[in-house]
């Protein structure tokens, strides 16, 4: 999949220590495992997985990833805690909105940390595909599942404004993301658990 390079460094910042291991689901041409493994996080292990063969040879090809894995993130092919952190990048909105719960089911449940979650948000009409993305997710939608939720890049009533307007109101649309075009979900997990 691929993803807005406005979420760069706010997911970058998020994933902020060094020897983590990493599960990159829907991987796509691994533009976050490549930003992973040169930035100075260090990782441990990271591992690419997507659905697509063709994406999963090219990643391989290009040695993105310690290891890839052809794999459906409704049903993670890992045991429970296997990676301290489990990146999700707008993918859940390429699924019915009960396949992209199940989705994070099997994303908290193989993650010991954190899982990172972005998605357009509801009214961002021009971010959408409806060919491509057959479910909007809102706010609510992951507060009620325990994630905390910022926005990325400001959005007029879900209308692209001005580039000028997108940076400046940036932080507005940070801690009211609803003014976003772009949900940045993330999840700690109970270490203990």
């Amino acid at each position: 999949m691929s993803s807005s390079y406005l979420l760069d460094p706010f997911v970058m910042t998020l994933l902020v220590e060094k020897g983590k291991s990493y599960l990159d689901v829907a991987c796509g041409r691994g533009k976050w495992g490549y930003l992973i493994k040169t930035s100075h996080k260090h990782p441990n292990r990271i591992i690419g997985g997507d659905i697509d063969v063709q994406s999963i040879g090219y990643v391989k090809f290009h040695n993105v990833y310690d290891e890839v894995v052809v794999l459906d993130g409704r049903y993670l092919p890992f045991r429970d805690k296997s990676f301290d952190i489990v990146l999700a990048i707008e993918v859940i909105e390429h699924m019915k909105k009960s396949e992209g719960y199940k989705l994070l089911d099997e994303a908290e449940r193989v993650a010991k940390e954190k899982v990172v979650v972005p998605t357009p948000l509801l009214g961002a009409r021009y971010w959408y595909s409806k060919k491509e993305h057959v479910s909007r997710w809102a706010v609510s939608d992951f507060r009620k599942k325990g994630y905390t939720v910022r926005g990325v890049g400001f959005s007029l009533l879900g209308r692209f404004t001005t580039y000028r307007l997108v940076f400046a109101l940036a932080p507005l649309a940070y801690y009211i993301p609803w003014m976003s075009y772009i949900l940045l979900a993330w999840k700690k997990l109970d270490k203990k658990s």
